[in-house]
């Protein structure tokens, strides 16, 4: 009997992690010819005949090509694809921005725009012209990447799972005497 117990105790510890749930966040993407390809694509025209296609590339959570209504700015923008991800650097989101429908292969701009400042922000009517978006805009988002500090964290979460474990069977084991 008190091997069954501390059988069973030993199998429900290692079978817990097997047990978690996933939530799975975010927009799906439409698929099309582009995603076909690899890529993701998204639309959120407004149907209106006035839309915008731009990319998003980076730390966001769901990069790719948008169809976007005109007035879309770069907030919102950042709201279609899921917001920023973890180590995403928003006071230096670049802006590439070309020569308009019969240059799309120029580049006209490129610039940086600090978000983090506009998240601040407690006056309502501000719209700074930085936040427009023309069309074919490729706006990057850079970032840092952290998977150091998530894998530390990892197997510190092993290690301590490992240490409950054994905690666990010392403490069964010596009940069961």
């Amino acid at each position: 009997m008190k091997t069954s117990v501390v059988v069973l105790f030993l199998a429900l510890f290692a079978a817990a992690p097997l047990l978690r749930g996933q939530i799975l966040e975010g927009v799906q993407p439409r698929t099309g010819n582009f995603a076909q390809q690899g890529g993701s694509y998204y639309n959120f025209s407004s149907g209106s005949g006035c839309d915008l296609k731009v990319s998003v590339w980076g730390f966001v959570h769901n990069p790719g090509r948008y169809y976007v209504p005109c007035e879309t700015n770069l907030l919102e923008l950042m709201s279609f694809c899921g917001g920023p991800q973890r180590g995403a650097l928003l006071d230096k989101v670049k802006i590439v921005r070309r020569g308009g429908p019969d240059r799309e292969n120029e580049l006209k701009e490129v610039f940086e725009v600090d978000l983090s400042k506009y998240l601040k922000v407690t006056n309502v009517g501000i719209i700074a012209p930085e936040l427009l978006l023309d069309p074919g805009d490729l706006v990057v988002v850079d970032g840092e990447d952290i998977s150091a500090v998530d894998t530390f964290l990892r197997i510190a979460q092993v290690v301590v799972a490992v240490a409950s474990l054994v905690t666990a069977t010392v403490a069964v084991l010596n009940i069961a005497k």
